[in-house]
């Protein structure tokens, strides 16, 4: 190096100087030249004599010395400029590097910050990734247990569909099975009373046979009576006539009425299965739309699940990646702050001082904090002064209001005295009342009893059900919301593309439903058409059965009339056998009166039947609300429209058929009453007026047969007239039928119409209500963003400012530390410290003398405070003597109270009887209660077990869908993991090379460099050692030699200085290459001199620590040279 050397010429000693002379000029340069001129002549005059040749040499010494020590001060001056530009230079590279460090360390920490971030995110996406398929898991076990809900209500509903079916179709059978047995019973009894007339007849006829002939033999002698017996006995058949005719009419009445009730229950029970049909085709519908809509949500919701896993495993491989690289950047960064720490522990050594200050001021700052929490302290003594005074007046009032609640309790004891005499009177009232109100008060107790338990476990269920469904239908909502908001944000845009498609095949599922509607409703008009028809066919054969039987009995009429002509021919002839059927006539109305009561008996028996029948129809009424209660708690609010709609339709039925029921029995017990007047009427007439139709019969037969040909011509014309009605009856009824038929398409058109528009409708509303929650959850999601990325910007504002005062107090302190110790000012700073020392500890003892008046100011208020804490003792005492006085009224309260109580509990023992009765009556509403209650709790056991059963399949199936997403997850990952390599990872790669290769340049740069100027030292030391030897001689000057032209020192140390920035270019701080860098002897010896010169002393001794450690061979001859001439310059 040419640090203080380049200037010095090699030479040697002059030969005409002896060595002395030398020693003499080697003493130093703080020698004067005088001091040294004197000493040479004084040598000279001891060793030889004073000549003027001598004295020419000398004096010519003498100006080239003064010559040299001119140019020496030249040189000097230009040296000192030289050295301040480079302690100016040195300065501004120090803060440079300085600043260089900070915006490092603060780079550095960012990055930190950076990677901590990063950590976090990635957390928080494993944490959301984790939600989310939890949240997916729920979702599908949710949607899951909803379908098999779905599905098992719709069993229920059809299997109840189904019952409800078979047994109105039962009912309806049964129905028919007792028309046709009434039916059977009629016909029976109409057979049996044909017989019986025939035989009657046939009787009679035989009788009359008998008559006949005894009145023909008795003719000649009775000619005179038996006109007036002829005329009785047509009289009587006249009667008997009309009776059987008002008989035939009243059957044939009774059984249109019966085939019209008959169709009538027909057409109605039809019609209700046809709107139960209509109603479970459209609940069906409805499942089945709901069905699919669900299937079809599922599908979106899991192709919007795949779509999420695959973005979130994308950004998870972009965040894996940045991971990585954050690592590496962040090992970089640890490596640079070891180094940068090394360099820090470098600059403890200054901090010291600073710390003993700080020590100083904390001292000083401690006292302050003992004189505030005193202040504290104080305060706190006066807060619970003023709170004991509080306490103190609280306690007085307290006092206060319970001397006025004595005077009150004095007054409430004389007010119950009064009112305790009054009781008694009362009493006596009382319990004359009671004995007159028990007995009702029991009645109504119980029924109202009765009512308030029915009521209150009706309510109580019901509540329980309630919250339950509304608990269950939040947490479904809320769970439902959160997915769907979740899902549906992304799945907005692939929904518009869904919607076409979905439309498409809506319309296509319309059509074929349609269609299959269509055929359906074809097929079932086909099937009524046939019905209609084949019960057409069947009432037109009845009607000409009717119409037979009509012919028939009108013939058999025509034949009775002429044989009774005959009769009455004969009878005029045998009027003796008269008397002989007069008696028979008796006997028959015996066996009549015989029947009647037989009859009555069987009406009574039917009344009973009734009765109960109609007990039985209120108890099935009450099994069946109480199941359609059961039914509406738990099916939803479609099921619940469906089953009131049923409901309503089963109770106007079951009121019909009450109505037609009660109607058709008072009918037959008003028949039945009638035929057994009109029997009694019947007799009593036939045995009173039975000899003047015999006389009147004549008369009346040519009426008869009169009568009976008008009475045939309008049974014909009214015959016409209902077949011709019939058949408009059909026509209208077709006629209605087709008018059905189209108003049910053009309804089904127009419901169609409506659903799709609905659909639609509720569709638009969706997606704009997703919007909406879109956009809110995006803004939202802007505001956490805007805040958190606030809040870390305040962080890291904050850190930062942190990290600059801290920095900037490190770098104050270094260079204070710097400057005082170049410019030996620690002294001056010590005593400045000692000055403000000796001032805070004036303050200090001010602020003591302040404190220990304060202390005598709390111990002046603790005096006080004890003097107020006797004053609490007196008024405690007070209170205490108050209290027993309080105690003394209360004991007389309690022996008035007492004597109350014994008044009281007579009282009270009427009542306990009272109670006894109620407490047996509601122990036996108790175990019909715990009955029920049995029963419940059976059923609920049942519906826990299949809640159990339904339970463990929905978690077998969700053990199969885990297995298959775990399945899918790995070929996922597999996939993953053959990827194909990213553009940016091969640039980054291609990035990392390139600078890979430039580093391998700059060091093949250094190493060349390195090797040069080994080569250069190596070529400079011999020449040192050819001048100045194994003992050089500092400062030894021969004026006559010439000097060489040399470079100026201060481009040569400027040169030296420029080698070493090159030498460390690539590290950040000078100091970092002492602890990492591995350096040469030569360059250590290099970094000696120009910290010496610089006069930074710590680096030059840690430089000579760091050639020591290391056993370094060091040049001593070079080091005193460096040093020496260094020494020349700086007391130069």
């Amino acid at each position: 190096m040419a640090t203080g050397t380049g200037w010095q010429p090699p030479y040697s000693a002059a030969p005409g100087i002896n060595p002395p002379a030398a020693a003499a000029a080697a003493s130093g340069p703080g020698t004067s030249p005088s001091t040294t001129s004197s000493h040479l002549l004084y040598e000279s005059a001891l060793t030889m004599e004073y000549t003027q040749d001598l004295h020419l040499k000398m004096s010519k010494k003498i100006a080239q010395l003064t010559k040299v020590i001119y140019a020496l001060n030249t040189k000097n001056d230009e040296h000192e400029d030289a050295i301040q530009s480079l302690k100016d230079v040195h300065d501004e590279e120090v803060q440079h590097i300085l600043t260089e460090a900070r915006e490092k360390i603060l780079h550095y920490k960012s990055k930190i910050g950076d990677e901590a971030d990063l950590k976090r995110r990635l957390q928080s996406l494993e944490e959301s990734v984790e939600l989310h398929e939890h949240m997916k898991r729920q979702a599908l076990a949710e949607f899951e247990m909803y379908r098999q809900r779905v599905e098992d209500t719709q069993l229920c509903t059809e299997a109840q569909h189904t019952q409800r079916v078979v047994s109105m179709s039962r009912e309806v059978e049964d129905m028919r099975h007792e028309f046709e047995e009434k039916l059977r019973s009629f016909s029976q009894v109409q057979a049996q009373f044909e017989q019986e007339k025939w035989r009657a007849l046939e009787e009679l006829k035989s009788v009359h046979r008998q008559e006949v002939q005894e009145l023909l033999e008795s003719q000649q002698n009775q000619s005179a009576s038996s006109s007036v017996e002829q005329e009785k006995l047509a009289e009587l058949h006249r009667t008997e006539l009309e009776s059987l005719m008002e008989r035939v009419e009243e059957l044939t009445q009774s059984k249109v009425r019966l085939v019209e009730e008959y169709e009538a229950k027909l057409s109605k029970a039809q019609g209700f299965y046809e709107r139960e049909l209509e109603a479970m085709r459209r609940t069906q519908q409805l499942t089945t739309e709901n069905l699919l809509a669900w299937r079809r949500t599922e599908v979106e919701l899991r192709k919007e699940f795949q779509a999420q896993e695959s973005a979130l495993q994308r950004t998870l491989c972009k965040l894996r990646a940045e991971l990585h690289r954050a690592q590496d950047e962040a090992r970089e960064s640890r490596d640079k702050t070891n180094r940068l720490q090394a360099s820090l522990n470098n600059a403890e050594v200054t901090i010291k001082l600073h710390k003993q200050l700080e020590e100083a001021i904390q001292d000083g700052e401690i006292w302050v904090m003992q004189l505030k929490d005193t202040e504290y302290e104080l305060e706190g003594s006066r807060d619970r002064v003023q709170q004991q005074a509080n306490e103190i007046l609280h306690k007085a009032s307290q006092i206060g209001s319970l001397q006025a609640t004595q005077m009150s309790h004095e007054a409430t004891i004389r007010d119950l005295g009064s009112e305790q005499n009054r009781l008694k009177e009362k009493i006596l009232q009382l319990e004359e009342e009671r004995e007159r109100l028990q007995k009702q008060i029991q009645t109504v107790e119980e029924q109202q009893h009765q009512k308030i338990l029915n009521l209150e476990k009706s309510l109580c269920e019901e509540k329980q059900n309630y919250e339950m469904e509304l608990a269950r239908i939040r947490a479904k909502y809320e769970e439902e919301t959160a997915c769907l908001k979740e899902s549906q944000a992304e799945s907005l845009e692939e929904l518009k593309e869904k919607h076409r498609v979905q439309q498409e095949s809506a319309r296509n599922a319309a059509e074929r439903e349609k269609n299959q509607l269509l055929s359906e409703m074809r097929q079932q008009f086909d099937i009524r058409r046939l019905s209609l028809e084949d019960q057409k066919n069947h009432l037109q054969q009845q009607l000409e059965t009717i119409r037979e039987e009509l012919t028939t009995k009108l013939n058999m009429a025509n034949q009775e009339v002429s044989h009774l002509k005959d009769l009455v021919k004969e009878s005029e002839k045998n009027l003796d056998t008269a008397e002989n059927h007069i008696s028979c006539l008796k006997d028959s109305q015996e066996k009549l009166l015989m029947e009647l009561d037989a009859t009555r008996a069987r009406v009574r028996e039917t009344s009973n039947l009734l009765t109960d029948l109609q007990e039985e129809i209120e108890t099935q009424k009450q099994q069946h609300e109480a199941r359609v209660i059961a039914i509406k708690t738990e099916e939803k609010q479609k099921m619940d429209k469906i089953t009131e709609e049923l409901d309503l339709k089963w109770t106007d039925a079951l009121r019909c058929c009450m109505k037609h029921m009660s109607h058709s029995s008072t009918v037959h017990n008003f028949h039945l009453s009638e035929g057994s007047v009109f029997c009694t009427s019947r007799l009593n007439l036939f045995s009173v007026f039975l000899l003047c139709q015999i006389s009147l019969l004549k008369q009346s037969l040519e009426l008869q047969m009169s009568q009976s040909k008008s009475a045939l011509q309008q049974l014909q014309a009214q015959f016409s007239q209902e077949r011709e009605h019939l058949a408009q009856q059909l026509q209208e009824l077709a006629l209605e039928h087709q008018h059905r038929e189209c108003r049910l398409q053009e309804a089904h058109c127009c419901a169609m119409q409506d659903i799709d528009e609905a659909q639609q409708i509720e569709l638009r509303e969706l997606e704009e209500r997703l919007k909406q929650e879109q956009r809110e959850e995006l803004q939202a999601l802007r505001d956490a963003h805007r805040q958190t990325l606030e809040i870390l910007r305040q962080q890291s504002d904050q850190e930062l400012q942190t990290l600059r005062f801290e920095l900037e107090d490190e770098g104050k302190a270094m260079l204070a530390s710097l400057r005082s110790e170049l410019n030996h000012l620690h002294a001056s700073a010590i005593e400045h410290l000692r000055q403000v020392h000796l001032k805070e500890n004036n303050a200090a003892k001010r602020e003591l003398d302040d404190t220990i008046e304060r202390c005598k100011e709390h111990v002046n208020l603790l005096g006080r405070i004890s003097d107020l804490r006797q004053e609490v003792s007196c008024r405690k005492n007070r209170i205490a003597d108050l209290d027993h006085e309080i105690h003394s009224l209360n004991e007389t309260i309690s022996t008035l109270t007492k004597e109350l109580e014994l008044k009281g509990k007579e009282v009270l023992r009427v009542r306990s009887e009272a109670n006894m009765q109620i407490r047996a009556r509601e122990q036996d509403l108790s175990k019909r209660l715990e009955r029920e209650i049995d029963e419940l709790s059976a059923s609920h056991n049942r519906e826990t077990q299949i809640m159990l059963s339904d339970f463990n399949k929905a978690q077998e199936l969700l053990k199969d869908k885990i297995s298959a997403l775990q399945i899918l997850l790995e070929g996922t990952e597999e996939k993953f993991r053959n990827r194909e390599s990213r553009p940016e990872d091969l640039q980054a790669i291609a990035e990392l090379r390139e600078m890979v290769s430039e580093r391998e340049a700059l060091v093949k740069k250094l190493v060349d460099d390195k090797k040069f100027y080994q080569l250069e030292l190596v070529n400079r030391e011999p020449g040192f050692n050819k001048v100045f030897n194994t003992n050089p001689n500092v400062g030894v000057i021969n004026p006559l030699i010439k000097v060489r032209e040399t470079h100026t020192p201060s481009l040569q140390f400027m040169e030296s200085m420029n080698i070493i920035k090159e030498y460390f270019k690539g590290y950040a701080l000078w100091e970092v290459c002492f602890t990492e860098v591995p350096l040469e002897w030569d360059v250590l010896q290099r970094l000696l001199i120009v910290f010496y010169c610089s006069f930074s002393w710590s680096n030059f001794f840690f430089v000579l620590r760091k050639l020591c450690l290391c056993n370094l061979p060091l040049s001593v001859s070079y080091i005193h040279v460096q040093t020496s001439s260094s020494t020349l310059l700086s007391k130069s």
